[in-house]
């Protein structure tokens, strides 16, 4: 077994960097960019999770209820892993145009399923906007937390079986900046 971490780290060189302190409320604006967990209307109880982790590959396209509907995923760690950050690189127009939204009645079929975390190697579940901040939501009513802009990679497809998740509950921000670590069995 083998731990690697997948958290995105943002340099305050990184163009994200930059756009998030010029936005007047510069504190949530850090806590959304890089590997971070939305929080919108609950936080986790905990600052340390270790759930076991399911990956879809997600990279030709999102998943359909009939794919969800077949899995295991009571309590553990969804892993959507899209190509986004590995082909586009993270927080540039390619990143921001690769669509990885979820359709509405999927994610319904996966929060049936009672999973504790859905993580994205993309900027989210939902497209950007309204969306988004939506599909977050309906996540947190169902005691089930967004993990967005990990580095997944494909060769992570068959030897990922769990997850170290651990991130600051006290921070202001509604995006709460997350350290993650792949469980590899190989």
């Amino acid at each position: 077994m083998t731990k690697t971490s997948i958290s995105i780290e943002i340099t305050e060189s990184h163009p994200a960097y930059q756009w998030a302190k010029r936005q007047s409320d510069s504190v949530n604006a850090m806590g959304h960019i890089g590997t971070h967990i939305d929080c919108y209307t609950t936080t986790p109880e905990q600052h340390r999770y270790t759930p076991d982790a399911v990956m879809l590959d997600c990279s030709d396209s999102m998943p359909d209820i009939k794919i969800v509907s077949a899995m295991p995923l009571k309590g553990k760690a969804l892993v959507l892993y899209t190509a986004n950050l590995e082909k586009n690189g993270y927080g540039n127009n390619a990143y921001g145009k690769q669509d990885t939204a979820l359709h509405s009645d999927v994610l319904d079929a996966i929060l049936e399923k009672s999973p504790a975390f859905i993580v994205i190697d993309s900027y989210g579940i939902g497209a950007h906007g309204e969306q988004h901040r939506n599909f977050d939501e309906r996540c947190e009513q169902h005691n089930c937390f967004v993990i967005e802009n990990v580095a997944l990679t494909h060769a992570m497809m068959d030897t990922l079986t769990a997850l170290e998740i651990e991130f600051d509950t006290t921070s202001a921000s509604t995006g709460k900046r997350c350290e993650v670590i792949a469980v590899l069995s190989k």
